[in-house]
């Protein structure tokens, strides 16, 4: 392993390799368009060859043979000087032959392309997977066993953040070290959010609450961060308390229910740290 990636937590490796697999799908895929474009100017260019060869000396015609129902290919001269009968055959077998090879050969890019894309899929579903599992480890582990740094909220639930999603660890790598890009008290439409940080994935946004917070707060959030910001990567919604059916049963089909193309946690926030409601 590299030195560099020996440095890095579990969640950053897999997220360096989902990062890797999308990488060499691409170039893959390139590779595949090139190689069919380049047989595509082959067989193009066998073809002007093989006709500026026969129009040279003559044109070829189909004539029908209506004795014995048959339709043949006739090359007609255009002088008494006529071009070599084998020549003409070697032309037109090479061409055939040229077209035959580079159907194959396009067959397989084909395929190759189509096997890249059904297991390119499938291994970064995978991967997906397993980080949306570690993700919720984290979390917990985290979240509920540890008291958070920092001097004010925003310090505090970034910092704990950051163990548990890569974008936000590697703000605080190399140049960034210690440090985030935090803009803070940011208006989105009708609605304030506390901090929002700029990650490579998207914006990471952090809303606290000073009140009981009910599905319809989350609801209202969700709708002006979808019209306000078109790349956001999670949102945290702090609070001391949530309402009733937030807590209830039905919390898994009220927040299934809300419209929304981003990841949205429910945090309690507690006098020595933080306990998860929902994790996304």
């Amino acid at each position: 392993m590299a030195s560099g990636e020996a440095n890095l937590t579990l969640s950053e490796r897999l997220e360096s390799a989902i990062t890797k697999l999308g990488f060499w799908y691409r170039i893959t895929i390139i590779f595949v368009i090139v190689g069919l474009v380049s047989l595509s100017g082959i067989i193009s260019a066998s073809q002007i060859y093989f006709h500026q060869e026969i129009g040279q000396h003559g044109h070829i015609e189909e004539i029908y043979l209506a004795d014995e129902d048959v339709t043949l290919l006739a090359f007609i001269p255009y002088s008494e000087e006529i071009f070599p009968a084998d020549g003409i055959v070697t032309l037109y077998m090479t061409q055939i032959w040229l077209m035959v090879g580079n159907g194959i050969v396009i067959g397989l890019l084909s395929f190759l392309f189509l096997w890249v894309t059904y297991r390119g899929h499938s291994h970064r579903k995978e991967f997906e997977s397993i980080e949306r599992q570690f993700i919720r480890q984290s979390y917990l582990v985290n979240f509920e066993t540890s008291i958070p740094e920092g001097e004010t909220r925003v310090e505090k639930i970034l910092n704990q953040s950051s163990l548990v999603f890569p974008a936000l660890k590697e703000l605080q790598r190399g140049e960034y070290a210690n440090s985030m890009r935090v803009r803070k008290d940011v208006s989105v439409g009708s609605e304030q959010v506390d901090a929002v940080v700029s990650t490579k994935k998207g914006d990471f946004i952090v809303k606290f609450y000073d009140k009981q917070v009910t599905f319809d707060d989350l609801s209202s959030l969700c709708s002006a961060l979808a019209k306000g910001r078109s790349r956001v990567f999670r949102v945290l919604c702090i609070a001391k308390d949530f309402d009733d059916d937030l807590q209830s049963n039905k919390l898994v089909d009220l927040m299934d229910s809300i419209p929304k193309y981003f990841k949205l946690d429910l945090i309690f926030e507690e006098e020595q740290g933080y306990s998860m409601l929902w994790i996304d």
